[in-house]
């Protein structure tokens, strides 16, 4: 994209499922677009690999991107099977980025850094419309470090979460020692049972957090020590083991109906190789490289409980990297940073699953910013309950609202 942009230059930022769909909508609709990834095409999906979905195939293929594959060629995956996040890479996310019309599109291993107005600050021209007239100001870091500038009259985040771990310490805030510490511990869902197996395998690990990627850890490293003797889990939970993962017998995800029932059970002893501690914050870690075990400082209700362990996995969620449009008129949730209009809607419907959570149009997605969107999981923020098929309706709705904001004509 040059200096000066044309008016139908569009940037997106994600090379996810989300952002592949959003370039092959705006492709269809007239736009220029190009896509900017900072790992390779499906990067995020690739991390959490060996781990299964809870929702089936068809409810994680766009209809954009499937119209595109399927004139090539592509074999659409059974509908009810369900894939894990290495299957929705390989059979979907990277046939899709090597398609002819997207592949030159496509800039991998390219960072967006900041996002601005050429020529605008951000408190210029508060709630007009003549921000519009002014390119967006992209500053773009490649893989040796080079940076440029790259301008266009439309930018779609589409980023995700997965890259902005949260951390372990009460509050939300790091425990004494954990910056230091991050680095060699885990915060991702770690394949225990065979790429990391001898990282785990008749150790005792200690694991923070109480969603779905707590739970399948835990899940998985139950199994490990049935396998590998000497594997001892140490899981801390802010709630109590009677709070976590309610039942709701009519779940219609088998998967997660099955996982959360087992984490149930773990929680409540149902595995001496498991020992859960409920009502507990992180205060502190240490490591001792003499014998290279953690130690942790616990807090318990009231009472400190110390600990030592020979590794830490942190799954306390994921949430927005803001700092990428800090310098655009983006108003944040103050619960979940997420975009005040979506966060306010689906916190006014009180949803708190993501089958129930409701299809939200482009005026809601919108920014005080014009023709900035947030989309995809990242536009749920810190909320959990986000499913690839809202992500895709977004798209929908969106590159139709730009279109018409921007006088973008139709491909013929």
């Amino acid at each position: 994209m040059s200096v000066l942009p044309s008016r139908n230059s569009l940037a997106i930022i994600g090379a996810g499922p989300v952002g592949l769909e959003a370039a092959a909508a705006a492709l269809e609709r007239g736009f220029d677009v190009h896509i900017f990834e900072r790992g390779e095409v499906g990067a995020h999906p690739i991390a959490w690999g060996h781990v299964r979905m809870f929702t089936p195939w068809r409810m994680n293929v766009g209809p954009h991107s499937a119209q595109w594959l399927e004139t090539a060629g592509w074999a659409r995956p059974e509908a009810e099977a369900y894939p894990t996040g290495a299957e929705l890479a390989q059979h979907y996310l990277e046939p899709l980025g090597k398609h002819p019309q997207l592949a030159p599109r496509i800039h991998a291993h390219t960072q967006v850094v900041h996002v601005s107005r050429r020529g605008m600050l951000k408190g210029d021209a508060v709630g007009g419309a003549a921000r519009r007239e002014h390119p967006f100001r992209l500053l773009v870091r490649d893989v040796g470090g080079r940076e440029s500038y790259l301008h266009a009259y439309a930018v779609i985040d589409a980023s995700g979460v997965y890259g902005q771990p949260h951390w372990a310490g009460d509050g939300g805030i790091p425990a004494r020692r954990e910056l230091y510490l991050a680095p060699q511990m885990s915060y991702r869902i770690d394949d225990v049972l065979d790429l990391q197996r001898a990282r785990y395998a008749a150790k005792r690990t200690l694991v923070i957090g109480a969603g779905a990627s707590a739970a399948t850890t835990v899940c998985d490293l139950a199994r490990l020590a049935s396998e590998a003797p000497g594997t001892m889990v140490l899981w801390a939970t802010r709630g109590a083991a009677g709070a976590l993962y309610s039942q709701f017998t009519d779940d219609p995800l088998p998967a997660r109906r099955e996982l959360y029932a087992r984490a149930r059970a773990l929680a409540g002893g149902a595995d001496p190789s498991v020992t859960h501690i409920g009502d507990a914050v992180v205060e502190e870690l240490e490591f001792n490289s003499a014998t290279h075990r953690y130690h942790a400082v616990l807090r318990v209700g009231e009472q400190v409980r110390r600990e030592e362990i020979d590794q830490v996995i942190v799954n306390t969620g994921f949430g927005p990297d803001d700092s990428l449009y800090r310098e655009l008129q983006v108003h944040e949730c103050e619960i979940t940073r997420a975009p005040y209009r979506l966060a306010k809607a689906l916190r006014e419907a009180g949803s708190t699953d993501c089958l129930t959570a409701p299809a939200l149009g482009a005026d809601v997605l919108a920014n005080p910013e014009p023709d900035f969107y947030i989309l995809g999981h990242k536009s749920y923020g810190r909320n959990p309950h986000f499913l690839l098929q809202t992500g895709y309706q977004q798209v929908t709705d969106v590159i139709e609202k730009l279109a018409a904001d921007l006088a973008v004509t139709p491909v013929a």
